[in-house]
């Protein structure tokens, strides 16, 4: 069996072609009102993709005073928080506001698909203040997509949450998350490219590693002063476990094929 990584007519570039519009309105630039501008001092959006280690970074940021960078815009929050507003401008200054530090540093976690949807109605770099962006990957892709495809069989996805749910190998469904994993990726890459947009680099294996100095990065971002325990803690545990290792095996028994390369030119 051979991972598609780039389908032929009909897919996702041919998808992407007919939603295309020749005219469409701007998204709107929110307003935000004074009270809530008066207690912003900068802003972080971390630019992501699903079961990058973000959940970690969110805790650490948390812990050192740079922001709640949570799924604002729709995703967890909608799940979790009943009542939680669906428009996009309310959530957005919910972000500004439950989002945001004693230290004024607000802070917002966002995934290509999000940010996708998000942009028909809002032009969120636009409305957010002195905004500084992080953008924070994974080394091991396929050991990314595993985790991801396993976490949404059990609904998993922090070390606190408990599922009743017994995790099953699904081949399909980690190739399916792996493509899902580059197609963020690669939106992420040509969003900051196209725009010129500085950034900073993270990845959740550095993190992983040096969490304090990955800490300092970020702080260093807001232009704030570094301020936390010589090791801070998020207060999530690794989830991935020798079960993970076995699916990797397992996978890669399925589905690699070196001979096989694939690459197409869009004319």
């Amino acid at each position: 069996m051979v991972l598609e990584l780039l389908r032929p007519a009909g897919g996702v570039f041919v998808e992407a072609l007919t939603g295309m519009r020749f005219f469409r309105r701007s998204p709107a630039v929110v307003e935000i009102p004074p009270n809530i501008l008066s207690e912003l001092r900068a802003g972080i959006l971390v630019c992501t993709s699903p079961r990058s280690g973000s959940n970690h970074l969110a805790g650490l940021m948390a812990s050192a005073g740079l922001g709640h960078p949570l799924e604002w815009f729709g995703g967890r929050r909608l799940l979790e928080l009943p009542g939680y507003p669906r428009d996009p401008r309310a959530q957005l200054l919910r972000a500004l506001t439950e989002g945001r530090s004693s230290t004024g540093i607000y802070a917002i976690k966002i995934f290509a698909s999000q940010f996708t949807q998000l942009a028909k109605k809002v032009n969120l770099p636009a409305s957010l203040p002195n905004l500084s962006y992080v953008r924070l990957t994974r080394d091991d892709l396929l050991g990314q997509a595993i985790s991801w495809a396993r976490a949404r069989q059990t609904r998993e996805f922090r070390s606190t949450e408990i599922s009743h749910v017994p995790p099953r190998y699904n081949g399909q469904a980690i190739a399916e998350s792996l493509e899902k994993i580059l197609m963020e990726n690669l939106a992420w890459d040509g969003w900051f490219a196209k725009n010129g947009l500085p950034f900073l680099s993270l990845t959740y294996e550095e993190i992983e590693h040096d969490p304090a100095g990955s800490l300092t990065k970020v702080a260093q971002l807001a232009d704030v002063e570094p301020n936390w325990e010589t090791n801070p803690r998020s207060g999530l545990e690794i989830q991935r476990d020798a079960l993970n290792e076995e699916w990797r095996k397992r996978f890669l028994s399925e589905y690699a094929d070196p001979s096989s390369f694939q690459y197409r030119m869009m004319k």
